[in-house]
């Protein structure tokens, strides 16, 4: 019987495998360590990994006869450990002897995260030349993806300067300043979005989140240093196919103080975009002070909005007549048609407050409010695309809550930066651009995009001056923007200018511009200032 103790090397014996990634056809040279010593066998080191060969001899790997030696004997596999390798070798001792181990089982760990996990969600947006690799400075496909994403800093300027790394190899401590485990971790996805706006959007973009089963064996990974050889998951937790599912739809509980808004249940057909208005008055005497917002909404919204009126636009004495306090204004007719009128009472709104993801929690800084004036009232713009052959429901909850007027030090103001400039010629990538001047100093403290469906990415910046090109907001799903916050503020001063930089991909044949429906386009910028 032989032993080989676990601090033995051991290295890839053919060149191919010793160039980055193992294909699941790796060999091993082994020799005695002299002649007249068959039984004390030492590890050829040809390769970056130690014990790898102890630890994962077992699960795959067997010992078979030299094709161009004839001194090759009976050699069995009794044991393989992290402590110690075991064989039987019932040949003779009179001569050195080369054996071969050859792999028969899947790939090692690394392999199979970059061939079953990353190439089928990753590989395809980020691969050499595309938008999203030359943005994200991040090529998955199996020839790079190890050396794109082991102990390497992320392009993301947010995730930069909180010290993040792609994966890091210090085991536990690498997980909670692994930008990769933030962009993936879809079960964290509120905190995501909550505490980390500037991250972008969270991975795999427009597909399903990766299930449980493949996050723990990319968390096992990164745990034991995210070694590109070696196995150090177990394989069989890649059958747990569950995935995270957002919590289910829960009416929100009316704010201690403030004022709750509530719209449906609602009808959407199926095949087909509903959006519509209603107005709500919210019966305030005097004026309320907001400073925090909740929004709740069932699957399927796209967004949801609060408007303020205002009376003082041309003809609003005439319009004010249509915002009929609880009815429905559809905006789509079921002819394909927009409803005129609906549209008329479009002209004298303001953004109040709103979102596109289903669930908004936002609290202003200490002391900032939004200012509601006394005797006024919301008009609620509902949005759900319905794109199944089966109608579904809606149904959205808002709540406001207020503070006494003495909290308030800074009364907030709302962005509201809209491009309608935007043709997007058939079948390409389109990038537009649109600047817009700060009127007066800007303390910002939020920033949001919307967008539509052929949005890649949606990129605020500084634009001139010593900060031309500074990096503000970032985007890559319509869906699901982040709610940036800036803590402190964002100082921008008068006259200084703001650049909302877009590109889509209009992968239809007919040009695209502007339009309210999820399949034209848009180009806002939402946020709020002081």
């Amino acid at each position: 019987m032989v032993v080989v103790a676990g601090s033995a090397w051991v290295g890839t014996a053919h060149g191919e495998h010793g160039q980055g990634h193992d294909r699941g056809g790796l060999e091993f040279a082994l020799k005695p360590k002299g002649l007249g010593q068959a039984g004390q066998f030492q590890f050829s080191v040809d390769g970056p990994a130690v014990n790898y060969f102890a630890q994962f001899l077992g699960d795959g790997f067997h010992v078979e006869s030299s094709t161009d030696l004839k001194q090759w004997h009976d050699v069995e596999l009794l044991k393989a450990t992290d402590e110690e390798t075991v064989f039987q070798d019932g040949g003779g001792s009179t001569k050195s002897r080369f054996y071969r181990v050859r792999y028969e089982g899947g790939t090692s760990t690394w392999g199979i995260i970059r061939d079953r996990i990353l190439g089928p969600n990753c590989a395809g947006c980020h691969s050499e030349g595309t938008t999203f690799a030359k943005q994200s400075d991040l090529i998955l496909t199996p020839d790079a993806a190890y050396g794109q994403l082991v102990n390497r800093k992320p392009a993301n300027t947010y995730a930069l300067d909180n010290g993040l790394e792609l994966v890091g190899t210090e085991g536990l401590a690498s997980v909670g300043k692994s930008f990769l485990w933030e962009k993936i971790n879809t079960a964290e996805g509120q905190h995501f979005y909550d505490d980390h706006p500037g991250y972008g959007s969270l991975m795999p973009l427009r597909m399903d989140p990766l299930t449980d089963g493949e996050l723990k064996f990319i968390l096992q990974w990164i745990l034991e240093g995210a070694p590109e050889h070696g196995t150090v998951a177990r394989v069989a937790d890649l059958a747990n196919l569950e995935r995270y599912a957002r919590p289910p739809f829960t009416p929100l509980a009316k704010p201690d103080s403030g004022i709750q808004l509530h719209v449906g249940p609602f009808d959407v057909p199926a095949n087909f975009e509903r959006e519509f208005f209603m107005y709500k008055n919210l019966n305030n005497q005097k004026p309320v002070y907001v400073n925090r917002v909740q929004i709740e909404m069932k699957p399927g919204s796209h967004h949801f909005i609060g408007y303020l009126l205002d009376p003082s636009r041309p003809f609003f004495p005439f319009a004010k007549r249509l915002f009929v306090p609880n009815k429905i204004r559809d905006l789509h007719l079921s002819s394909g048609e927009d409803d005129p009128l609906v549209l008329a009472t479009m002209a004298f709104h303001d953004f109040f407050a709103g979102t596109q993801t289903s669930r908004l929690d936002y609290a202003f800084p200490e002391g900032v409010a939004l200012k509601l004036p006394a005797q006024t009232g919301l008009d609620l713009n509902t949005h759900y695309v319905n794109r199944t052959g089966e109608p579904s429901t809606g149904e959205v909850y808002m709540n406001l809550h207020t503070v006494d007027k003495a909290a308030v030090k800074h009364e907030a103001k709302i962005i509201n930066m809209n491009n309608t400039d935007i043709d997007l010629p058939p079948g390409r990538e389109t990038t537009v651009t649109a600047d817009f001047r700060a009127p007066e100093t800007m303390n910002i403290f939020q920033l949001f995009s919307h967008s539509h469906e052929k949005t890649i990415e949606f990129r605020v910046e500084i634009a001139g001056g010593g900060r031309d090109g500074e990096l503000l907001y970032i985007s890559y799903d319509w869906k699901h923007p982040p709610v940036m916050k800036f803590d402190p503020p964002l100082v921008l001063k008068r006259g200084e200018k703001i650049r909302l930089k877009t590109t889509y991909n209009n992968w239809t044949d007919q040009t695209i511009n502007f339009g309210l429906r999820s399949t034209d386009e848009m180009m806002i910028l939402f946020g709020a200032y002081y």
